[in-house]
């Protein structure tokens, strides 16, 4: 792809220029121009397929000549500007431009906006005829009554390890030896690959492993290997089977007669399952972490992909109030890394990869809250809370035993408490207690004094005491209305 920048901060243009030569998956020429005369010399003489300028430029007479020549560009022309300006975007679409970014250019959209462009237009020439034919994907994705293929011909699919390398897979696969016994057609994340061959797995095989020697990724590759039926059946028996991918990882072939039976479990969190991930992050366990998470990757056991991803979503809202305890959200490296696990557990196509992210990114944060204990930055209402709704009903539980389990003296925790949640911490342990009684009123037939004992009062009468102060009438009559 031969791509011009046009802007007049040569900076600018120059790490775009060095983003593209290494992350654009592909050939990529690239020309700066920095002034009309040198953007018009290259226009002439360099024929850009794609031209990047920043629309700010048009704003005198001196440009006419340059806008003039854009507007007669048989290319693609993408824009930016520094101000999302209405006169801006009127500009735009005069130039009739694909895509108008907004400074400071966001670099991964402009890899994808090329990479579209790229797909479209190189080597369009070069490739079979059969890949032109619109009837192909008429075939893929609407139903049929007959199939489409001969008995000679091996419909498969081939993902590549990594999506930026989509379109380095698509130009490899037109200029592999095996190339012409097959016809390939690309689809958003895929490529859709019919063989013509007397021994599909060697064949394939050959590809997984030229492509790996090439390219030092992997391939996951689909085969159809079951009754000849209609192009769209085959296409979703083996999409599903490459579904396999998320529990196995790259570098497989995976055939649409193995299909893995999936188990349902409740993705959401148990209280008891709370309990047990907030207690280990507090103990520093990472071991048990590890255990609670790599209970989901039990050989042989698999279950469903979105029940996985929303159960470790839950996993990671845990995780969220442990960084809040200590304050680790202040921390811009941390608070960043918690964004970017968040995304991985929603988007990364491998689930073990993700376990090991949110593994990582545990360990590191028991470092740094014990780091916090040591420089006493905690959040001690906040552990001192869950220490209360953790112990409420033990009848030895006070200000002194709280303050000693932090390591700080009885005064400072009940300045910061009473400071903090506007009531004292004897007054809030007895709400605590007295919210639990009521709710053991409304809902159990238990005797007024085993509530008590159950809610941490040693004596029914204070408790009675107690509940009439906060609620406003006797439990007796409390559980009466």
């Amino acid at each position: 792809m031969k791509l011009l920048l046009i802007d007049r901060d040569s900076t600018d243009l120059s790490g775009i220029r060095w983003f593209l030569h290494t992350y654009f998956p592909g050939d990529v020429t690239i020309e700066i121009g920095t002034t009309i005369n040198e953007a018009l010399q290259s226009i002439q003489q360099f024929e850009p397929e794609v031209i990047l300028l920043n629309i700010d430029l048009f704003s005198n007479n001196r440009l006419i000549a340059l806008y003039r020549v854009l507007q007669k560009h048989s290319g693609t022309i993408l824009a930016m500007t520094t101000e999302p300006l209405f006169k801006n975007a009127l500009k735009a679409i005069d130039l009739q431009v694909a895509h108008l970014f907004v400074k400071p250019i966001d670099l991964e959209v402009l890899k994808q906006k090329l990479t579209a462009i790229s797909l479209r237009t190189t080597k369009a020439e070069a490739v079979y005829q059969e890949a032109t034919d619109e009837s192909f994907y008429y075939q893929l994705f609407l139903d049929s009554k007959t199939s489409s293929l001969e008995t000679n011909i091996h419909f498969t699919m081939i993902e590549p390890e990594h999506s930026e390398m989509f379109n380095k897979l698509y130009n490899w696969l037109q200029q592999t030896p095996i190339y012409s016994s097959m016809r390939i057609y690309p689809l958003s994340e895929k490529i859709v690959c019919l063989f013509q061959t007397n021994d599909l797995e060697k064949d394939v095989r050959t590809l997984m492993k030229e492509w790996r020697l090439t390219n030092n990724s992997s391939l996951n590759i689909g085969v159809y290997d079951g009754e000849p039926t209609t192009m769209k059946n085959m296409y979703t028996l083996t999409k599903r089977a490459l579904h396999q991918s998320f529990y196995e990882g790259y570098g497989h072939i995976f055939y649409a007669s193995k299909q893995l039976e999936t188990q349902t479990f409740d993705p959401l969190l148990t209280p008891e399952e709370q309990q047990l991930l907030i207690s280990s992050l507090e103990d520093g366990n990472i071991e048990a972490v590890k255990a609670f998470l790599y209970r989901l990757s039990n050989e042989g056991i698999y279950y469903k992909q979105d029940d996985l991803r929303i159960h470790l979503t839950s996993v990671l809202a845990q995780i969220r109030r442990f960084m809040l305890k200590y304050k680790l959200h202040e921390k811009a490296a941390i608070e960043q890394n918690y964004r970017q696990l968040f995304h991985l557990i929603i988007e990364h196509p491998i689930f073990y990869t993700i376990l090991n992210g949110i593994i990582s990114f545990t360990q590191r944060l028991i470092e740094l809250a014990n780091e916090a204990r040591i420089e006493k930055r905690a959040d001690y209402v906040e552990l001192a809370i869950e220490i209360i709704d953790q112990q409420f009903q033990d009848s030895g539980l006070s200000l002194p035993f709280v303050a000693h389990k932090l390591g700080i003296s009885p005064n400072y925790l009940s300045t910061i408490f009473s400071k903090k949640q506007g009531l004292p911490f004897k007054r809030y342990l007895q709400q605590v207690r007295i919210q639990n009684a009521t709710k053991m009123l409304a809902e159990s037939d238990f005797a007024i004094s085993e509530i008590a004992y159950l809610n941490g009062f040693d004596d029914s009468n204070y408790f009675i005491k107690i509940f009439k102060q906060h609620i406003g009438i006797t439990p007796h009559r409390y559980r009466k209305t």
